[in-house]
């Protein structure tokens, strides 16, 4: 083949190969490739013997390739050559497919720019020149140099010329480097120590002006190894442009469509490229999304639809098992307990989720911890608990020195380790959690036993934190399993792209009235939720009074008194008895349901509040192949942090918040402040803050993620488009609009009727409450009792309906900061100290950062402060005016410093937010508004004048309660509540905790 068709294979423009691309042969290569100083010659000036017979191979011909120097503006002389016959590298390991010039620095490809291709590049970027493009001479590097002086000007960089040449031809400024590590140089001496900092070629450096978008393209390979290095030159490379102000992107693409961005454009199509470009992920979005992958080289690589059992070395310590969903992975680890028990060995396994562990537990054909009335007695080959219980001080009383050889199980390890991270029901035993962990991993490993790790989504993450756990050198065993299903054993996803579920649930109701029987997985449960497991059971009961319906939820699962009561261990026979299954994401991971031919299809809404995996895990419960249909809000909002898509930033941030913490708790007598270690655990906070970013992007990008999930598993997206609006479609919009008031009226009612029960349940006293608290089984009606006990006990006032509802919306964190920006300001570094020495016990001497963090409150407030927010609350009367210059200063203050009060306050100031803007969104923290009052004329112009209007809730009755506790006893406003959490967190491990979480959320 010659070098013409080789390059129009790659899509490439016939002139632009013919300006840069040129055959060669005989001598001919030598004298372009021999051309430096820095050569061993003859005295001749020949180049020495021993090099000309390395490089005989070239006289047999091929390609060269060069474009311009763009320090310059010449014919560069630096290039590659392609030869016919290529020369095996000095190891013998792989061909060398191109030489470039010996013992001269690797420059860039900038490639000769035919004038019709100049004027396609300047239209797509509405440049301005686009007309006198044609009167140039591209020859000269005219091009490069108006690239150079028009910043507007995106530039692709990618590896080989071909590459560069093919998007030239597709209408983009693309540059190619001969290697992905060819754009910046690390100064090294001889021996190879570097003594300096990296910076960019100097080639690549004359682009990197301030706010030029630079698009990054290497190849998508496939090879953990390759990819951990790509994945290296991109992080380096984005890093050095971005110091010099560049806004910097990565470009990717399905590996199955070409490992080249080329092999992309010829076997895609030349239009496939223009979205993939408009896709592009910013350099820390990227980064954070990389945090999903798997590079560890795996020992053992299989391609099956189920998980085949594979023959462990007697050295292979932590395995790593990562299979797709419905490939057996429970199967297999059940082969593993079963071949452990025979050996005598004792088995632990670890969840995140009681329901899930119980029904490993059944599988293994081990006991759940619960069950164990003696752990000496009962727990001979093992059991299973959650990662909440891991610890000397839970029930089980946890001894890691009884698993000393032991197998450890953790299914699931990404959520399993990210609960334990990071979910509030560890948070009052965290410390002695991740202390206890690390000292089981550590005798484990350290002895005989193994740790497997198994997980569909398993990756880089969970594996490196276990090895930094572990404490010394460990090399895991990785099975990996590249199944995926074919176009036969994939199920459809029907998308809906609204902007709300409103046509989605109309079509379900359609479906079902239509004979299907669908399985719907839902977001929430609680009845403030229109759209939850318990409401739109209700509607559809009422719609469907003839169909069975069954609700799976965690009230449900745990009410003796409902039939899904204790259903996870026999599932699948009960929901064939079932018509139409609602369930929230209590079930959502670690449960196949392999019920064949019953149900007819499977819905899933997410509303941004799970992970992207726990929605795309929900959709796997049901393993049959049937049709899925699918609502996904556009952005999720249940962020961690500051919300940053960077692990430096978030910890950064949290470092600095936790100083300022530290320097406020200084000026109280908190004596034990020496004695704090703030360091606890450096691997365990590096962890967290790894997961942290990846839960932030995907929340940013909630409904591609979630789609992307899907596609790397070959199911098919089917756009489910609105319809366009005609005179039937304006009958569909009444239909959908009848169809959400009847939800609506139904929620109002079922809400309001529990608002009422809960206000007018049963009185409990403080021994009947720790008694029924402690229980996991609970009637409805005890549960009112608790609830209304817990109002009591948190305001202090009489609880009625309107008080129950305030609650759902978070009406205690908005009163809390009122409180300590008013009447209750000097009680507040009582508060924060009694919390902190809490903590500080709890950990014994060591705080989780996170944790520490998100208990104070002296930053926020003190925050709120300087900003003249109290000042406001202390003079409600005043007029609040856009021009007012005091007004103006704080809003100039908030801006400088949007990104501290990003992280402080959790809320985003955009560069030109107004004043009033800026003060309801501080005022909407407390459940304060403003309200205009009227107009006023200011310098001849007529502006509007506002007014906070004062709360018509109970707030002051409430603060009149918190003060007068917090005079008897400084702090005791929130102790009791603080400590309700802590033990509302320990005794509730079967989720309730999470779906109220889920409400809060969703109300704030």
């Amino acid at each position: 083949m010659n070098y013409l068709q080789e390059w129009q294979q790659s899509c490439v423009d016939q002139q632009l190969i013919e300006l840069n691309v040129t055959a060669l042969e005989g001598v001919a290569p030598s004298e372009y490739l021999f051309y430096s100083d820095h050569l061993p010659r003859r005295n001749d000036g020949r180049v020495r013997d021993d090099i000309l017979k390395r490089y005989e191979h070239t006289e047999a011909g091929g390609w060269w390739c060069s474009g311009i120097d763009v320090m310059t503006g010449e014919k560069d002389l630096w290039g590659c050559f392609k030869p016919n016959q290529p020369r095996l590298s000095f190891d013998r390991q792989k061909l060398i497919k191109y030489e470039h010039p010996p013992k001269t620095a690797t420059g860039i490809f900038a490639l000769q720019v035919p004038a019709a291709l100049w004027q396609k590049i300047a239209q797509r970027h509405n440049h301005d020149k686009a007309n006198a493009v044609l009167n140039t001479n591209t020859e000269s590097g005219d091009f490069w140099q108006w690239v150079l002086n028009n910043p507007d000007i995106p530039i692709c960089i990618t590896e080989g010329a071909k590459k560069a040449g093919s998007l030239l031809t597709m209408g983009y400024a693309a540059i190619a480097l001969p290697g992905i590590n060819n754009g910046y140089r690390t100064p090294k001496d001889e021996w190879g120590n570097r003594t300096g900092k990296s910076h960019l070629i100097p080639q690549l450096a004359k682009f990197a002006t301030k706010q030029r978008k630079i698009y990054i393209i290497f190849d998508q390979d496939s090879c953990p190894h390759t990819i951990k290095a790509v994945n290296t030159a991109i992080r380096k490379l984005g890093y050095l442009f971005t110091q010099a102000g560049c806004q910097i992107y990565i470009i990717t693409w399905p590996p199955e469509w070409g490992k080249g961005v080329d092999d992309v454009i010829a076997s895609q199509g030349t239009t496939v490229f223009d979205p993939i470009f408009q896709q592009a992920l910013p350099l820390e979005m990227w980064k954070a999304q990389g945090l999903n992958q798997l590079t560890f080289s795996p020992q053992t690589v299989v391609n099956s639809a189920y998980l085949p059992l594979v023959d462990l070395p007697e050295n292979a310590k932590l395995v790593g098992i990562k299979s797709p969903k419905g490939t057996g992975k429970t199967e297999y680890l059940a082969t593993l307990v079963k071949q452990a028990i025979a050996l005598q060995k004792k088995v632990l396994v670890i969840g995140h989720r009681i329901k899930l562990v119980e029904a490993l537990c059944q599988r293994f054909g081990l006991p759940y911890v619960s069950e164990i009335k003696d752990k000496n007695s009962g727990a001979s080959f093992g059991y299973g608990l959650c990662i909440d219980s891991l610890h000397p001080h839970s029930q089980v009383q946890f001894d890691v020195a009884d698993w000393h050889n032991a197998i450890i199980i953790i299914d699931e390890v990404e959520q399993v380790l990210w609960h334990g991270l990071n979910s509030d029901t560890c948070k009052k035993n965290r410390v002695a959690i991740l202390t206890t962990f690390k000292k089981l991993l550590q005798t484990v490993l350290s002895g005989k036993g193994k740790v497997y790790l198994a997980d569909a989504d398993l990756s880089d993450i969970s594996l490196e934190y276990m090895i930094a756990l572990a404490g010394f050198s460990l090399t895991p065993f990785i099975i990996k399993n590249d199944w995926k299903p074919n176009h036969n054993e994939t199920w459809p996803v029907y998308h809906y792209q609204d902007n709300s579920p409103k046509r989605f649930i109309k079509d379900l109701v359609k479906d079902i009235r239509n004979g299907g029987k669908p399985f719907v997985c839902l977001s929430a449960q609680k009845l403030s939720s229109q759209w939850g497991t318990q409401n739109l059971e209700s509607y559809l009961v009422k719609q469907f009074p003839q169909q069975k319906i069954l609700r799976l939820d965690s009230e449900s699962l745990s009410d003796p008194a409902h039939p899904a009561y204790h259903c996870m261990q026999h599932l699948d026979q009960v929901l064939r008895n079932y018509d139409i299954v609602l369930a929230s994401p209590a079930i959502e991971t670690g449960i196949s349901i392999d019920l064949k031919c019953h149900f007819t299809s499977v819905w899933g809404l997410a509303q941004g509040v799970q992970t992207a995996t726990s929605v795309s895990q929900a959709l796997h419960r049901i393993r049959d192949n049937i049709p899925r249909y699918l609502w996904v809000a556009n952005y999720g909002f249940n962020t961690i942090g500051n919300g940053s898509t960077s692990i430096p930033n978030l910890l950064t941030s949290g470092h600095r918040l936790t100083q300022l913490n530290i320097r406020l708790l200084q000026q109280s007598d908190l004596t034990t402040l020496d004695d704090w270690d703030t360091g606890f655990q450096a691997e365990s906070l590096l962890c967290w803050a790894k997961m942290a970013v990846r839960v932030n992007t995907a929340m940013i990008n909630y409904r591609e993620t979630i789609l992307g999930l899907l596609r790397q598993e070959n199911h098919e997206i089917i756009e489910h488009h609105p319809p366009k609006k005609t005179k039937s479609e304006d009958q569909n919009s009444r239909s959908i609009t009848q169809l959400t008031d009847a939800i609506n009226e139904v929620r109002q009612q079922n809400y309001q009727a529990e608002c009422k029960a809960i206000a007018y349940a049963l009185d409990l006293t403080e021994e009947q409450f720790k008694v029924l608290k402690k229980r996991l089984i609970k009637s409805q009606s005890q549960r009112h009792s608790i609830r209304k006990f817990e109002l009591k006990q948190r305001y202090g006032i009489t609880i009625t309906p309107q008080i129950v509802v305030l609650d759902d919306q978070g009406w205690y964190q908005q009163l809390r900061l009122h409180y300590f920006l008013t009447m209750g300001r000097s009680f507040l570094s009582d508060r924060d100290t009694v919390i902190a020495r809490n903590l500080i016990r709890q950990g014994h001497g060591s705080l989780f950062l996170p944790d520490f963090n998100g208990s104070q409150l002296g930053v926020i407030i003190g925050t709120m402060e300087v900003l003249g927010i109290s000042v406001l609350l202390n003079y409600p009367e005043r007029v609040l005016s856009p021009l007012d210059p005091d007004l103006q200063a704080m809003a100039n203050l908030a801006i400088q410093n949007r990104h501290e009060i990003k992280t402080v306050l959790k809320i985003g100031l955009a560069l030109k937010s107004s004043p009033i803007t800026i003060i309801r969104r501080f005022l909407n923290l407390m459940g304060l508004k403003i309200a205009c009052i009227g107009t006023k004329k200011i310098a001849k112009k007529r502006i509007r004048i506002y007014q906070i209007l004062p709360p018509e809730d109970q707030r002051q009755a409430v603060f009149i309660q918190w003060f007068l506790r917090d005079q008897k006893c400084p702090g005791s406003s929130e102790l009791w509540v603080e400590e309700y959490w802590q033990n509302f967190n320990l005794m509730s491990q079967n989720n309730d905790n999470e779906d109220q979480y889920i409400q809060l959320k969703l109300n704030l």
